[in-house]
């Protein structure tokens, strides 16, 4: 099987998968944990299609698929790793926050686009730090443009946000920090990942 195409519910949904799961699926759990031959690949990811608008074709990246035949995978999992690690902010505290920040992505850009999608990988370390000082405790948008673009005793990011400024700008801050997107919100978005998969590539049913 190939040229496989997903449809999202959402853009939002989209973001999550194209930031994080599309890389799980072919790497980690999804390919190397045992039995080591419980994977077969079927073919790579052509387009992605947000809620029947024109597709995104998908490029670069782990888009290829491995499909399991003895063993489910439970993407619903997720949003209980982000509770517990944002309340421990151990290690992957970050990896709990920009899940959430991917979120918001996609809500506030709902009509997405190929460009606006690969942004995302230049745009995803400021949005970390964005949800990181929400979390404890800042929400003016001013501050948090202010506090997420000062490069003084950083300045090898600066190259991430002139690559996506056209993006970041501080009223995307401002919307981000308004927008009501969190555990619920991201466990209706894993969902309806998780649905998209099984219709699309059958991915839990080989």
């Amino acid at each position: 099987m190939k040229n496989l195409t997903i449809h999202f519910k959402n853009a939002s949904a989209l973001c999550l998968y194209y930031m994080e799961m599309e890389g799980q699926i072919s790497d980690g759990k999804y390919e190397n944990s045992r039995p080591y031959d419980h994977w077969k690949w079927i073919g790579d990811v052509d387009k992605m299609v947000v809620d029947g608008t024109i597709g995104i074709e998908a490029v670069g990246g782990n888009s290829r698929f491995w499909l399991a035949s003895s063993k489910n995978y439970n993407l619903r999992e997720w949003p209980g790793y982000i509770n517990k690690w944002r309340k421990k902010k151990n290690s992957d505290y970050r990896w709990a926050t920009r899940i959430i920040a991917y979120g918001k992505f996609g809500q506030i850009y709902p009509e997405m686009t190929e460009e606006i999608l690969h942004s995302l990988n230049e745009v995803r370390i400021l949005l970390e730090d964005l949800q990181i000082k929400i979390e404890m405790g800042e929400h003016d948008p001013e501050v948090l443009f202010k506090k997420v673009t000062d490069f003084s005793t950083c300045a090898w990011r600066q190259k991430y946000y002139d690559a996506c400024k056209e993006y970041f700008t501080p009223e995307f801050v401002k919307k981000f920090v308004e927008l009501n997107y969190d555990l619920k919100e991201v466990k209706e978005d894993v969902k309806s990942m998780e649905m998209s998969i099984n219709k699309d590539i059958n991915f839990f049913k080989f």
